[in-house]
């Protein structure tokens, strides 16, 4: 009976209460409600970066305003903190380099080019004169010696003339000949009177005087043949004289107007430095503009060329995030990779996995990542983000606000797995990788869906 009684006394000893069996039970449930979560509930996997507020286009980032020239401050037209639009003047200068230290050195320079180029111009005009002059000289060549060869062909027909009157001449003479010496030898036998053989007679010398006159007359021919032949030699030898003579003075006129022509060329070279050099001593924007810093340099001190002079930094109308990845997460990202941003300044509660739970962030596209590490070699990958115009909710803050180098912190989204799977991940060091996990029936049907999908976008 005692013994009972000790076991029933032990039993209600033992025997826990209704509020721990209570509490056991809502242990068992969170336990189980937590494998589930793990299991089902999806955790948006990000890769973490810093960076700073920049513009897409260089000409809109911060940039130093540098003196062009060696020159004295004449006087400031801009102060910090001021906005200006492009085409304002910043600062002037007084340029005191010897060369250009001449106030009316432009007037002077361009009175020279204008000397130059007109005798350029009184150059060209005697280089038409001689060209005329050329032409002039070989048509007066070509009508000279046409008549020297004319009268040369005259002398030669009329040589030829008295070659043939000649010939006739021999023969008559002949014939003159024999019958002079038929009628002498029948007046000796004295069977023609003395009258018949004195006409044979002159008939005879009539004939020789008349064939020495044709020869007279021939030699004559030939002479001014030869003459009209010399003529002609002479007429094309004193036309192409002239001929040279004015190309020697069109050649030289050429050589004189290249001379003036790099003379020209060289004083407008000059003109031009001149103007830009007095150009260069009037610093304007480039750009609209806010002066963020002026250097400390005083009316009347001389600033070196390339002297930094202030920092503007100009209205950006293409804002951007720029940031850096370590080598591990650089073959993650893509162009076109989403990103969710946090601007200082701007609170924000940001789940990086869940995405639609964060307040006060902004949406991103990537649109740069660099091929090669930054030029320190960190082995750290630049990152440039444009704003995704697809969420129109989610304008980012203007640059009145969200100035160039402000802080920001960014999430960019790569794979929606598991909330099982990245604690897991997360607990055993692995990497983040660019598939999505797969296991089991349910993943691998996710998986070609996902393939599914990408097919359908390319």
């Amino acid at each position: 009976m005692n013994v009972n009684n000790n076991i029933a006394f032990s039993r209600q000893l033992i025997k826990s209460s209704n509020t721990l069996r209570l509490f056991g039970y809502v242990i068992l449930v969170l336990v189980a409600l937590i494998i589930i979560a793990l299991i089902y509930v999806p955790w948006m996997q990000t890769v973490n970066a810093k960076g700073q507020v920049t513009a897409l286009s260089p000409s809109e980032r911060p940039q130093y305003i540098e003196s062009q020239i060696v020159g004295r401050v004449s006087e400031w037209k801009v102060k910090e903190g001021q906005m200006i639009k492009k085409g304002d003047t910043i600062v002037v200068f007084e340029d005191i380099d010897p060369k250009f230290i001449d106030p009316d050195i432009i007037n002077n320079t361009q009175q020279q080019l204008t000397a130059t180029e007109d005798r350029a111009r009184s150059i060209i005009q005697q280089i038409d004169a001689f060209k005329k002059q050329v032409t002039a000289e070989q048509e007066a060549q070509k009508y000279s010696v046409q008549f020297a060869q004319e009268a040369l062909k005259q002398a030669n027909q009329k040589s030829i003339s008295l070659e043939a009157q000649l010939k006739l001449e021999n023969l008559n003479l002949e014939v003159a000949l024999q019958r002079f010496q038929d009628r002498k030898d029948l007046y000796e036998k004295g069977l023609k009177s003395v009258r018949e053989y004195e006409q044979a007679k002159i008939s005879y010398q009539e004939a020789q005087t008349k064939i020495e006159r044709l020869q007279a007359d021939l030699t004559a021919s030939r002479n001014a043949e030869s003459q009209a032949e010399a003529n002609v030699k002479n007429k094309m030898a004193e036309g192409n004289s002239k001929i040279l003579k004015s190309l020697a003075d069109e050649s030289k006129s050429i050589e004189s107007m290249s001379s003036i022509t790099s003379s020209i060329a060289k004083s407008k070279s000059e003109l031009n430095s001149i103007i830009q050099r007095r150009t260069a001593g009037v610093v304007k924007a480039q750009v609209d503009c806010r002066i963020v810093r002026l250097y400390s340099f005083g009316k009347g001190e001389i600033v070196k060329q390339g002297e930094p002079l202030a920092i503007i930094a100009p209205v950006s109308r293409d804002q951007a995030v720029e940031v850096y990845v370590s080598g591990n997460d650089a073959p993650l990202i893509q162009p076109g990779t989403s990103v969710r941003i946090q601007f200082d300044g701007f609170p924000a509660l940001q789940v990086s996995g869940w995405p639609q739970a964060t307040v006060g962030t902004y949406g991103g596209i990537v649109q740069i990542i660099d091929v090669v590490d930054d030029d320190n070699a960190r082995g750290m990958f630049r990152v440039i983000i444009k704003p995704d115009t697809s969420m129109k909710n989610e304008i980012w803050p203007s640059q009145e606000y969200l100035r160039p180098g402000t802080m920001v912190r960014t999430w960019m989204q790569l794979n929606q797995v598991p909330l099982g799977y990245e604690l897991w991940r997360q607990f055993n060091g692995l990497p983040l990788s660019p598939n999505k996990p797969t296991g089991g029936a349910r993943a691998t049907k996710k998986s070609k869906e996902d393939e599914g999908e990408k097919k359908s976008y390319e």
